[in-house]
């Protein structure tokens, strides 16, 4: 039996961290801890995000065999500092994953860490941790220097119900939004869409994998949370899937209030369907919008169009669903860009807004020139590559005067109560004049 001890880092060490407003509940973590427990290992769980210890003092008088970090591009360096000091500390095996280690498996590839798993395949955990390398998705540090096996993809449905005692521990930290207690469950990895932008659909070696409806329905019935956020990359693809899912809930009369990301295409052609999801009880559906021009969709490679985007608005406000509108705000904008998108988001009374700068991921960047080497920039809120229209010091600007006009329109709406307005458009105006937004 090991002393496994299961790390996620915070997201930021800057003002932007959204905690109070986004906390996300470890689920491959609690996958992890499933599996090990089952095989008689001691687990102990560590997620930054809520633990007000620093990693040194949670750590300090215990003795662990074995560490498990996992972490997203823009937490690289605050997991690799946790793992160095645990290697100092315990001298124990050190394993990395999580969603980075599937994208950038090299950058992890440290002298003192022993193992990268670049898969959904926790299964193989129990063997591992007893010394077995002939493993898929694994890479592992030799004598002769760092050796990769071959990739595979996961079916989903092999994985066990989660280890939640960490969540039930702290669920009143884990909470989207308004929406407090938030747990979450997946029903597929990788997402069956191409968008140039994004990494998720390089997960599972590229390899999208869906859950039995009827597996997925059973867990939200056996854990009574109010609040359900369904993580998939996109929970509305399948119309068959999704009308099951909505007859299966109401048949066995399931009451919860439910988060999903879908697409704007399918909300416009799935009217019918929208209103039936909305009556069991749909809160939150959040849509990558991206843009107002066609012409931009087609270079983000989304397969959608602004008329869809447009449509999808219209069905949200019909049936009372909360529509977070999601734009990514380009390299090539203008200042008339930013005023053009705050226009269109209050001409269609958009509430739930996000905006991220446009950033060229690792792992899928082909090419990129990046202007910093910082990866706690790669957090969609800082420019990492240099603007083709503006300067870094001008785009800036007018990011920030775009945050303060839609934090303000959203104070005035209403929708975020429970933030401190003020404190968040303070910083935003003290950050137009931040020395880190000057040009190079």
């Amino acid at each position: 039996m090991a002393k496994v001890l299961l790390v996620r880092p915070e997201e930021s060490r800057s003002r932007y961290d959204f905690q109070g407003v986004i906390e996300n509940e470890c689920l491959d973590l609690e996958w992890i801890s499933a599996i090990l427990k089952k095989h008689f290992h001691e687990v102990t769980v560590f997620d930054k995000q809520v633990e007000s210890l620093s990693f040194k003092q949670f750590i300090l008088n215990k003795q662990f065999d074995v560490f498990y970090g996992e972490c997203r591009c823009f937490q690289e360096p605050f997991i690799l500092e946790y793992a160095e000091t645990f290697k100092e500390e315990f001298d124990g095996l050190v394993i990395l994953g999580g969603i980075h280690a599937q994208a950038c498996p090299h950058r992890l590839f440290k002298d003192y860490v022993d193992i990268v798993l670049s898969g959904y395949n926790y299964n193989d955990l129990p063997d591992i941790i007893k010394g077995k390398r002939d493993v898929f998705n694994l890479s592992y540090r030799a004598k002769q220097g760092w050796i990769s096996n071959k990739k595979k993809a996961v079916d989903i449905n092999d994985l066990p119900r989660p280890d939640r005692d960490y969540f039930y521990e702290h669920n009143d930290r884990y909470q989207y939004l308004d929406l407090e207690h938030a747990m979450w469950i997946r029903s597929s990895f990788s997402c069956p869409y191409r968008c140039s932008f994004c990494i998720r659909n390089t997960m599972n070696n590229k390899t999208y994998s869906r859950r039995n409806v009827y597996d997925l329905v059973d867990e939200i019935a056996e854990n009574d949370n109010r609040n359900v956020y369904l993580v998939d990359d996109d929970f509305l693809f399948d119309e068959a899937y999704l009308e099951t899912f909505i007859d299966e809930i109401r048949k066995r009369n399931i009451s919860r209030r439910y988060i999903c990301y879908g697409r704007a295409d399918f909300i416009a052609g799935h009217e019918e369907l929208m209103k039936q999801f909305a009556k069991i009880g749909l809160y939150y559906v959040l849509v990558g919008f991206e843009d107002i021009r066609n012409s931009r969709l087609e270079d983000y490679n989304k397969h959608n169009t602004v008329e869809n985007n447009e449509k999808c608005i219209g069905i949200c406000k019909r049936y009372g669903i909360r529509l977070m509108a999601m734009f990514i705000l380009g390299l090539n904008f203008t200042g008339k860009d930013f005023r053009q998108l705050y226009s269109y988001i209050k001409k269609h009374d958009l509430k739930h807004v996000a905006v991220s700068i446009y950033t060229p991921e690792l792992g899928i960047s082909d090419g990129a020139e990046y202007i910093t080497d910082d990866l706690t920039h790669f957090d969609y809120l800082h420019l990492v590559c240099r603007p083709e229209k503006l300067s870094v010091r001008s785009w800036y600007f007018h990011y920030y005067v775009l945050l303060i006009k839609l934090f303000l329109k959203a104070q005035k709406d209403g929708v975020y109560d429970f933030i401190d307005y003020g404190d968040y458009i303070r910083s935003f105006i003290r950050s137009i004049f931040s020395r880190e937004q000057q040009d190079e």
